[in-house]
């Protein structure tokens, strides 16, 4: 039992040292990899129709209907997804919550600010 705890000891110090060694080619590597992924994505959607936004609405006392909509096209159709959340109005972000009301609201540029990506 010994042994087998010093075997994967030295295996864990060898590949922490490996790790240190290697990092900055490591770091290099993983950044060409999502720069090309990104690339293949690009390449993809551009070829995919489709669009996306986000919709909030209040739909209870306290409580708002965050919704995400996916459009696309499937087999010459044209498609839509919604994902809907129901959160409490206090856990919204200030920018979004002054939006909430009874009609649904589009939020999808807020929403895109506040996580710092796009949804399309």
């Amino acid at each position: 039992m010994p042994v087998n705890f010093l075997i994967m000891g030295l295996g864990a110090l060898l590949g922490g040292v490996l790790l240190v060694t290697f990092w900055d080619e490591i770091v290099d590597w993983l950044k060409k990899l999502v720069s090309k992924l990104k690339e293949v994505f690009r390449n993809v959607a551009r070829k995919i129709a489709h669009a996306a936004g986000a919709f909030i609405q209040r739909v209870e006392n306290g409580l708002a209907a965050l919704r995400h909509k996916l459009y696309y096209k499937e087999e010459g159709q044209w498609v839509e997804e919604t994902t809907t959340r129901k959160i409490k109005e206090s856990e919204v972000p200030a920018s979004i919550r002054a939006r909430i009301s009874a009609q649904e609201e589009e939020v999808t540029d807020e929403v895109e600010s506040e996580l710092n990506l796009s949804l399309n």
